[in-house]
């Protein structure tokens, strides 16, 4: 059963099957997030294909 927090809590400590060892987590909306440790830096892979496709658009506006 998944565990929820206030949502006052910021992080939470829990065991991460990444770094294989109890790290720091976000908690958004009362639900534990992504670890603190090896956290993902910049745009996601789909951020980055949306920017790209925007930009695309912009430079190639469609008729009609």
């Amino acid at each position: 059963m998944p565990e929820h927090n206030t949502r006052n809590t910021e992080s939470v400590t829990a065991w991460c099957n990444h770094c294989g060892k109890p790290t720091q987590h976000k908690v958004s909306d009362g639900r534990r997030g992504r670890c603190m440790e090896h956290e993902a830096v910049g745009a996601s892979k789909k951020q980055e294909a949306a920017a790209r496709k925007r930009e695309h658009e912009e430079k190639n506006p469609k008729l009609f």
